[in-house]
């Protein structure tokens, strides 16, 4: 069983905005900086438990095990020794499988002798793993060792089981998927992709669907939302890219369609260039 460890996770924090103006004695009141904000996590949830779902692209972070101080038995027999193209992952695709995996135009055909990693890990890369040895990483990416924080993808597909061990020639990567449909938004000024609902200065709240605008009663179903932000200092509600100076401070304040941010002026601000400024 392939337990990985690997730096922590970053986590971006991101919050949704009901459909209801965001409201705020001053526009300084919460305000942001502007900056991300990251957390470390600690890996939780380890129970030994690895995630038998084959990812319908078939794309997987890799990360490698074995070879060193690390050379271990696996489940299904043979050693994680580090010199031969093996791989876990055989609760996916069963012991002593073939699969190719493919990245950087090149190819390389593995077996899955063990077992893993756990469903912890996974949860932490965000994506599917596939572990393997540092042999098939070395033929793919030029190293021996990759963790899941290194972000490195593959494609994995079974091929029959008397597949050469190795590599399997070129081969292109797969094409990419098409790009998601995306709205134009005058309100933010940028498109947007679909599942975004923005509320303009119209007062009526839209969702991007499919390439085309729709006007909703809720936020119900929106990935990303952009309200209004309330202000203080002109007495009401103004849409996402507003800009205002605080009569409470004279600081400049931006609307980024959850709460007033920072640092901001009379021209632009953390979600871009002010499509409208109200100095005092």
């Amino acid at each position: 069983m392939r337990l990985l460890a690997a730096a922590p996770l970053v986590a971006l924090a991101a919050a949704c905005a009901t459909d209801v103006t965001v409201e705020s004695s001053f526009e300084d009141e919460g305000a942001t900086e502007g900056a991300s904000v990251t957390a470390p996590v600690a890996l939780t949830g380890c129970a030994g438990r690895a995630d038998n779902a084959i990812p319908a692209d078939h794309t997987y972070v890799i990360t490698t095990f074995g070879g060193g101080s690390d050379d271990q038995p696996m489940s299904c027999g043979g050693r994680a020794d580090g010199t031969w193209y093996y791989a876990a992952s055989r609760q996916r695709y069963g012991c002593g499988a073939r699969v190719a995996i493919r990245a950087n135009g090149k190819c390389v055909v593995a077996q899955t002798d063990d077992y893993g990693p756990d469903v912890c890990v996974e949860r932490a890369a965000g994506k599917p793993i596939m572990d393997v040895s540092p042999a098939v990483a070395r033929a793919l990416f030029g190293a021996s060792g990759l963790g899941w924080s290194d972000h490195k993808t593959v494609t994995v597909e079974p091929v029959p089981a008397g597949t050469p061990l190795g590599a399997c020639g070129t081969a292109p990567d797969p094409a990419p998927p098409p790009p998601a449909a995306t709205c134009a938004s005058s309100t933010l000024g940028r498109d947007v992709p679909e599942g975004t609902c923005v509320r303009p200065a119209s007062g009526t709240l839209y969702a991007c669907v499919a390439g085309a605008w729709q006007a909703r009663s809720s936020t119900s179903g929106c990935a990303t939302t952009y309200e209004w932000c309330q202000s203080a200092t002109l007495g009401r509600g103004v849409p996402a890219r507003t800009c205002v100076q605080s009569a409470s401070n004279e600081l400049w304040y931006q609307c980024n369609g959850t709460t007033w941010a920072r640092p901001a002026s009379s021209t632009s601000g953390p979600l871009g260039a002010c499509s409208t400024a109200y100095p005092l």
